[in-house]
């Protein structure tokens, strides 16, 4: 009798501990204000870069001086020391780097060049330009000025500037790269997701006059002759879902040259002849538009995308796997941002141009 009294207390006083943190809490709350959220982290694409302007800014004002008692070799100006016992490096404009791991976090007062070769484990902050040579590995930069970043360079965390990045062959960002003015890439450079007003790979020429397509208010929700007489003779099943939106069940093959006002639905793999036109959104489960196609809506893909030469489009790009676009391919217009979406991989090839963003799930890579 007793060893069940025994087992029936212990029982209440393992119960009764489960239950201790709950009732504490719940008579006292030590936890009860929300978790703070910057909803900027979503909205601002340069975010990570403002951020760390931020509080460099905070760590000058509040950090106190360092005596090292050796000469300070150019271009460092001084050592800074903030409340946690991290150091800051200031430098004046010039050439820094070298041998070894550089561990302190750096703010250059003017324009820096990084020396090939170079490691730097904690972020990089500059007022001015910054180059860097070939081989040389960052946590994270944000810049006042433009960005070179030389081959085979790779950036672990992101890359901010306020003017032009240049990411050389074989660069590599392993997160976001994002520019208040131009990004260009040159083949074997790669990033996850890449902002700017225009980001384009090598070969881009602009032309002042360029305008993605537009949708013409005389064809609005309906199919042009050569649209009607395309799905009139298809194998399968085609529906009006709305007045302006057709549905197609199965796949869909467009000879060169047809136009297309509605919007299009497709339940299966959509490939054009050269010079399509689609004046409304389009949708498949797979996308292989040809040359010279101009889409005036959203292009999305429930697998693969591809576009091909000399394609425009003014709206978003968006595929579940892979997105390639190939030479000449326009998306979006100054001051008409789209984006550019692929749950993998990315493609672009030579003389491609996006006004806006390119993410993917995997990379984004020149080719």
């Amino acid at each position: 009798m007793l060893g069940y009294l025994i087992l029936l207390l212990t029982f209440l006083l393992l119960f009764g501990v489960s239950f201790y943190f709950a009732f504490r809490e719940w008579l006292r709350p030590q936890d009860d204000a929300p978790i703070p959220v910057d909803v900027e982290y979503v909205r601002v694409e340069n975010y990570f870069g403002d951020s760390f302007r931020a509080k460099m800014q905070l760590w000058l004002e509040t950090s106190r001086p360092v005596a090292l008692g050796v000469p300070l070799q150019s271009p460092i100006q001084g050592v800074l020391e903030k409340s946690n016992g991290e150091r800051i490096l200031l430098l004046n404009p010039g050439r820094y780097g070298g041998g070894g791991e550089h561990q302190t976090l750096l703010c250059c007062d003017g324009n820096l060049e990084l020396e090939r070769g170079s490691v730097f484990a904690r972020e990089i902050y500059a007022r001015g330009d910054v180059e860097t040579g070939e081989g040389v590995q960052l946590q994270a930069l944000a810049s006042d000025g433009d960005v070179a970043l030389g081959p085979d360079t790779q950036v672990a965390r992101w890359v901010d500037a306020a003017g032009s990045i240049l990411l050389r062959r074989g660069t590599v960002a392993h997160a976001r790269v994002s520019s208040q003015t131009v990004i260009q890439l040159e083949a074997g450079a790669a990033a996850q997701s890449l902002y700017a007003p225009l980001v384009h790979t090598a070969g881009y020429r602009p032309v002042e006059s360029y305008s993605a397509p537009a949708p013409r208010a005389e064809d609005s929700g309906t199919l042009t002759d050569a649209g009607e007489a395309a799905l009139a003779n298809l194998p399968t099943p085609v529906a009006r879902l709305a007045a302006d939106t057709v549905l197609v069940r199965g796949d869909l093959a467009l000879q060169p040259g047809t136009r297309i006002a509605s919007h299009l639905i497709v339940r299966g793999t959509l490939r054009t002849g050269a010079d399509c036109a689609f004046f409304g959104d389009v949708k498949a489960e797979r996308l292989e538009l040809g040359p010279g196609n101009a889409v005036s809506g959203n292009l999305v893909s429930g697998s693969a995308l591809r576009l091909g030469t000399g394609c425009r489009v003014a709206r978003a790009v968006v595929a579940e796997t892979d997105i390639v676009l190939s030479s000449g391919v326009r998306v979006g217009q100054p001051g008409a941002l789209a984006v550019v979406s692929a749950g993998g991989e990315i493609r672009l090839e030579p003389d491609v141009a996006v006004w806006g963003k390119i993410a993917a799930g995997t990379k984004v890579t020149a080719v």
